[in-house]
């Protein structure tokens, strides 16, 4: 039996080191997964910020063409009512 003993002392130490390593790599996938995540996340920021900067850019042009008042469709009557009546 003094024959077995390493053996038994070998897969011993074989089986811990998996079960061991089982964890370690479920945590590593873990890992992986939120650090996609967050890349995922990072890209669709990019794209959201590149898409707000060219509608900065859109009203930035149109407000230097219309002014201010023509980007919110603001009228100004040209005659008051007062100016109205002075002139009938």
């Amino acid at each position: 039996m003094a024959c077995c003993s390493p053996i038994v002392a070998v897969a011993a130490v074989t089986f811990e080191v998996q079960r061991s390593d089982r964890p370690e790599a479920r945590k590593e996938e873990q890992r992986r997964q939120e650090l996609e995540a967050m890349k995922q996340r990072d890209e669709d920021l990019a794209r959201e910020i590149e898409l707000l900067k060219q509608k900065l850019a859109e009203l930035e042009e149109l407000s230097k063409g219309r002014g201010l008042s023509g980007l919110f469709h603001i009228r100004h009557p040209h005659h008051t009512d007062n100016e109205k009546a002075k002139s009938t």
